[in-house]
């Protein structure tokens, strides 16, 4: 073999070692996306469904995490509803809510990301808040709303 040939393919060699290393290295991302993965409902009468009381259970199982409840209402009722995602350094924080009965109440959303429930009759509906992010993590909470008098 000519010393050409030799050079040539070395040459080639050593380009073909530094483009595989170069081009090998771990990709960094620089702004990675971090998905909701849990949402905590935290307004003041909220209560959580405990699975140890048979009650509360058979709710679980209907896909609810827990409720509030008020017995005394009011033409005109609000009730507040806020709500923590888990990380707190998600990528996109905003949260929906969603309610299934737009009779017993209308929902309004906040600027700071919580959200007033208006309460246009006493009963009894659920509101799924759901996470905006691709993952699409989201919570079922029941809101009970009756009035005293009409009970006794």
């Amino acid at each position: 073999m000519k010393k050409s040939v030799i050079f040539t393919i070395a040459v080639i060699y050593i380009i073909g070692i530094v483009i595989v290393g170069f081009l090998g290295q771990k990709l960094t991302v620089y702004d990675p996306k971090i998905d909701v993965e849990n949402i905590t409902c935290i307004s003041d009468d909220y209560k959580a469904y405990n699975p140890k009381i048979s009650k509360d259970k058979a709710w679980i199982d209907k896909g609810y995490v827990g409720y509030i409840e008020h017995t005394e209402y009011e033409e005109g009722m609000k009730i507040l509803l806020k709500c923590r995602i888990t990380p707190a350094n998600a990528t996109e924080q905003r949260l929906e809510y969603i309610s299934n009965d737009t009779q017993c109440g209308t929902i309004t959303y906040q600027e700071d990301g919580t959200a007033i429930l208006n309460i246009l009759k006493s009963g009894i509906f659920s509101v799924t808040i759901r996470s905006t992010d691709n993952k699409g993590t989201s919570i079922k909470i029941r809101i009970i709303v009756t009035n005293v008098s009409d009970i006794i």
